[in-house]
């Protein structure tokens, strides 16, 4: 690679890296802005809540006061003496709770006392009959609602409760709370908020260009419906954003937001925090204006940082192309003082790895085929633990028996009955040390030290292995009569591996037979001896006889498919053969000729 075309690799790496780096470090911190303003809102939320908490139960709690339905049932004024208590009462009550205003109205919406009696924008005599917190006490319930009051023209949230007398409801004790509080808690600085009611209209807001307008466009019908309610007094509620729905826009992370007055639209990254139980929505807006200034930032920085590396980069590649120059130079020198002798050493090297080679080859592939045998082995004493545990815990179970019952009959110091159970622990014993030195016997590796092998020293202790599986599975177990002297050439540990997998094939071939049956017949000839093993079975189509010493073939969902290969590696190995076909009763027959020694067996 030329230098300029490294250039060109650097630089456009470089770029691609600058673009990873902005997109990383955007994602980052609008990750960090949303979180905060997430925090920011939820706080202002939660402190929200509270303070209105301390007021939502209030009206409900004064409106038992008998003092209140005195005046409400009797024809007094503002003026009188008893309207005069009563807005003492309130005023009092007011101050005590730090609320706005309290005042009384009665059942046809006109004010009878307030706590601002005195006050130049005094509720008394006000009618808010049309007012929706009104209109829900006299129906039984509790009411909340924000709005603009009519008299102050200030923001309030306002709470009621009905006055009861007896079971009649005869008038309304509402209670009005100056959202000013809000500006007491919100203490974030980075962050604007803006607080809307279920239709998105903003009521209360730091940024003050947005009051009274809405974040979405409103129909018109609901615009008219909205002032026509003197909720907001005369806003125009116009909107800025040009979303359509609500949802819509609660939905995105970053919204358009157009200034009233200048008609600068600023993208900025909005989070929302509910108030259900106000019916509130609270929304955080900080301008994504401040993520970019990080972008640039970090580009910069990562900009300086990728040319001192490219600089390092470039120093390294031409130290190492005047190192490989060198090298080259002197490979040349070398090749001039050798290349008469080279043919020769290179030949005879050749033919010296050849033969090491293949002498390493056929080591490797004998031990391969050793451990292979050895791994097929361990596998099959896998499948068999639950027969060995099965065969250990008997007498094991019947040692502990035996040995309990020996402790109650030496208290007794019936000592004859203790010799007896200890005799038969030792027999038990004994048993236990039979069975594991069968298992032990097969679980070791073969050696080249004995090729012959009693057949029926080998079916007997096939078959002693597999017998909790064959009882297990209910497999009746037909063998010919054992030649007691019939000897073969083959390695016993080896024959008996090739006997088991057998076997084992056959009682897992068995599960829908009725009633299953293995069977193990023998014939003889003057040379060779073939054993034959057959089940009743379903037996094997024509394809799976030519596939089933395949490597790796197995109907099984669990199997290897080395089971019966490696068994055929066996016989082969001492000159036999195995061969499978159908067995005339139903089923398959695996039919294994060895050859028969001459020495006859002891």
């Amino acid at each position: 690679m030329n230098k300029r075309t490294t250039l060109m690799v650097l630089a456009f790496v470089g770029v691609v890296l600058c673009s990873l780096v902005s997109m990383i470090t955007y994602q980052q911190v609008k990750q960090h802005l949303s979180e905060q303003i997430i925090n920011d809102v939820s706080q202002l939320g939660e402190k929200l809540d509270a303070q209105l908490s301390r007021y939502s139960q209030v009206p409900q709690v004064l409106a038992n006061d008998p003092r209140l339905q005195f005046i409400l049932t009797q024809t007094h004024t503002a003026t009188s003496t008893q309207g005069t208590k009563t807005n003492q009462l309130l005023e009092s009550w007011a101050n005590t709770l730090g609320a706005d205003v309290l005042y009384l109205i009665n059942t046809q919406g006109e004010t009878l006392a307030a706590s601002n009696w005195q006050s130049e924008t005094s509720f008394v005599g006000q009618n808010y009959s049309y007012r929706p917190y009104f209109i829900q006490a006299m129906a039984g319930a509790t009411g909340q609602y924000f709005a603009l009051g009519v008299s102050s023209d200030k923001r309030g949230y306002y709470f009621s409760a009905p006055v009861y007398q007896q079971d009649r409801i005869i008038g309304v004790l509402a209670l009005k709370v100056d959202l000013s509080l809000i500006e007491d808690i919100w203490d974030y600085d980075q962050v604007d908020y803006a607080i809307v009611d279920q239709h998105g209209i903003i009521f209360y807001s730091s940024e003050a260009s947005w009051l009274y307008r809405a974040l979405i466009q409103l129909p018109d019908n609901l615009k008219q419906q909205i002032i026509a309610s003197r909720q907001y007094g005369n806003a125009p509620l116009s909107s800025i954003s040009k979303h359509s729905l609500l949802n819509d826009f609660k939905q995105r992370d970053i919204a358009h937001i157009t200034h009233p007055t200048s008609e600068i639209t600023t993208s900025m990254l909005v989070s929302t925090h509910e108030m259900a139980e106000a019916g509130w929505a609270i929304y955080g807006f900080s301008p994504i204006n401040t993520a970019y200034q990080y972008v640039i930032q970090a580009v910069m920085i990562f900009t300086v940082f990728y040319l001192l590396l490219c600089l390092a980069i470039v120093s390294w590649m031409q130290t190492s192309f005047a190192q490989r120059q060198l090298a080259l130079l002197n490979d040349k020198l070398e090749q001039l003082v050798i290349e008469r002798t080279r043919n020769l050493m290179e030949t005879n090297q050749a033919l010296r790895d050849t033969i090491h080679q293949y002498e390493l080859t056929q080591a490797e592939l004998k031990q391969a085929h050793s451990e292979l045998i050895q791994a097929a082995k361990l596998a099959m004493l896998g499948e068999l633990s639950a027969s060995i545990n099965h065969e250990i815990n008997q007498p094991l179970a019947a040692m502990r028996t035996y040995a309990e019952n020996s402790r109650k009959l030496l208290a007794k110091e019936r000592y004859e009955a203790v010799a007896g159970n200890i005799d038969e622990i030792i027999s038990l014993n004994q048993m236990i040390a039979d069975i594991i030195a069968r298992f032990k016997v097969f679980a070791r590796k073969t050696t080249d030290n004995n090729n012959r092998t009693v057949v029926a020293d080998s079916i007997r202790s096939a078959t002693s292995l597999l017998r909790n599986k064959l009882i297990k599975h209910g497999v009746i177990l037909r063998v010919a009569e054992l030649p007691p002297h019939l000897v073969v050439n083959i390695d016993a540990v080896q024959f008996e591996q090739v006997l088991i997998n057998l076997l084992h094939n056959a009682i897992q071939a068995l599960d829908d037979a009725h009633p299953p049956q293995i069977g193990v017949d023998f014939v003889t000839t003057a040379e060779t001896v073939a054993i034959h093993i057959w089940d009743n079975g379903p037996g094997l189509d024509d394809e799976l006889k030519n596939k089933i010493f395949n490597p790796f073939y197995t109907s099984k969902p669990d199997g290897l498919g080395l089971g019966l290969t490696i068994s055929r590696r066996i016989i082969d190995a001492f000159a036999g053969t195995i061969t499978v076909e159908n067995h005339s009763g139903g089923g398959c027959e695996f039919i294994i000729s060895l050859p028969r020694s001459n020495e006859e067996g002891q």
